[in-house]
């Protein structure tokens, strides 16, 4: 196998092995609860240790498809029960070069309500480009549609629309451009009257987007920005485990789980090899663009200017862009 690709081939295994132990550290039940009371409407200024016991079950990580025909795990009877059913792997969709395509994290909660608890049914992804091919909150509104429109058969039939339960499809930004740095963005349905008086009718605010940018730094709690110290804590690829456990052991009140802890180390070395054979792959690659522009510029007789430009990097970055290289 050729060196390169060998190289981004491991590359791209150490990076989805990052992913998946990000995926399950974000889907320990104390994370979501930060999340949750720092960016839900029904769960702002509760404390995140109540409402960790209003998630449900376990979450689930990367194992409900997002596509129909998928995503419905159990049949709607009106006795109240939820048979399971069981989906063949033929009804599979999947996307050329990601495979099937799942939610990262998907779980229920139950939030206080005007006359009772209400369910709610949460989607959270992990995202590492905030730009990549298309707008995060479209994909976003997509996933939140999806979670909506799977409920039919499961949480409610079709003559009973007002069973529906509402969604949140929550996006963790991890690199996001410097506008975006410690934002907060709740995308919602809102009611405008057009003509005549305002009219009551009825739920229409079913499904939210809420949009968490990130920045590679730890954030400063003094500003407000106790969620984004959080999770830059958490997912952070410079700290320390010690470090980070520290941190939120005296900011957060949480002692990390072994589980927690032995995922976070793994993440860690990851992000080591991650960055080594990074710096290999870019040494490599200016070696081959240095040596090519080498060769055209002996060709057109002008080796004493490569000699150089080879000691100034503001006219080796010139010539790259005339050889367009």
């Amino acid at each position: 196998m050729h060196e390169s690709l060998e190289r981004e081939m491991q590359i791209a295994g150490d990076r989805a092995e990052y992913d998946e132990h990000a995926k399950r550290i974000l889907a320990h039940k104390i994370v979501l609860a930060h999340i949750l009371v720092n960016s839900v409407p029904e769960f702002i200024g509760m404390e995140p240790e109540d409402v960790m016991e209003l998630i449900e079950g376990e979450p689930e990580v990367s194992s409900v498809p997002v596509y129909p025909g998928m995503t419905n795990g159990s049949v709607y009877r009106k006795d109240g029960y939820n048979a399971p059913v069981i989906t063949g792997s033929t009804t599979e969709n999947k996307i050329p070069n990601e495979g099937t395509v799942t939610y990262d994290v998907r779980f229920f909660a139950w939030a206080p309500g005007k006359k009772e608890k209400m369910k709610i049914i949460v989607d959270a992804e992990m995202q590492r480009d905030f730009y990549p091919g298309y707008d995060i909150v479209t994909r976003g509104v997509f996933y939140a549609a999806r979670l909506l429109s799977a409920q039919l058969d499961t949480e409610f039939d079709a003559e009973h629309y007002n069973d529906i339960k509402k969604v949140y499809s929550i996006w963790l930004i991890v690199d996001t451009p410097r506008r975006l740095h410690n934002t907060i963005t709740h995308v919602h349905l809102e009611k405008e009257t057009i003509c005549g008086p305002p009219v009551e009718l009825g739920r229409y605010d079913l499904l939210g987007v809420i949009i968490v940018g990130l920045s590679g730094e730890l954030a400063d709690e003094s500003d407000g920005l106790r969620l984004h110290r959080f999770l830059g804590t958490i997912f952070s690829e410079q700290l320390s485990v010690e470090t980070k456990k520290e941190i939120l052991a005296k900011e957060y009140d949480l002692v990390m789980s072994a589980e927690m802890e032995r995922r976070s180390k793994a993440m860690c070395n990851l992000s080591e090899a991650i960055e080594a054979r990074g710096e290999a792959r870019g040494e490599k690659r200016g070696e081959k663009r240095l040596r090519t522009l080498c060769v055209k510029m002996r060709a057109d007789n002008r080796l004493e200017e490569y000699l150089e430009a080879v000691e100034d990097d503001e006219y080796l970055h010139r010539l790259y862009a005339e050889y367009d290289l």
